[in-house]
């Protein structure tokens, strides 16, 4: 019995770090998808390269989620759905996806960095999308 609940412990934890991975994820996805700037923000690292419409440096929290609120008031979210992802030379994850608004569709690339035990997002680009979608 203890053998197995060892072997069980084992499997689990080296399943966290993509738990984890996909539990970020999926809660960027989701303040994305409904236009959470705040929420969105709670996942940045302290300084994080941002790109939106004619926005495009390294900003600080407060600032990014600042852009990221004018950006959804003028282009309201209705869902966003990562089309691709993969992991960087460096052990990034990132995803590559479409933001539905009800002003059109933007392309939308964020890397997940890892700090410690958690995972945040390092960058963030919204650039004018295609419309065929």
């Amino acid at each position: 019995m203890l053998k197995h609940l060892s072997l069980v412990l084992a499997i689990a934890a080296h399943a966290l770090p993509g738990l984890a991975q996909d539990v970020v994820k999926d809660r960027v996805v989701a303040a994305l998808g409904t236009g959470n700037s705040k929420e969105l923000a709670l996942h940045f690292i302290p300084n994080i390269d941002l790109t939106v419409g004619g926005a495009s440096d390294v900003y600080s929290k407060a600032q990014a989620e600042q852009i990221l609120r004018r950006f959804f008031d003028e282009n309201p979210p209705v869902g966003m759905v990562v089309e691709h992802q993969g992991q960087s030379k460096l052990g990034d994850q990132y995803y590559i996806g479409i933001l539905r608004t009800r002003a059109g569709h933007f392309r939308v690339t964020f890397f997940l960095k890892r700090s410690g035990e958690t995972l945040q997002v390092k960058q963030l680009r919204i650039e004018a999308g295609r419309s065929d979608h």
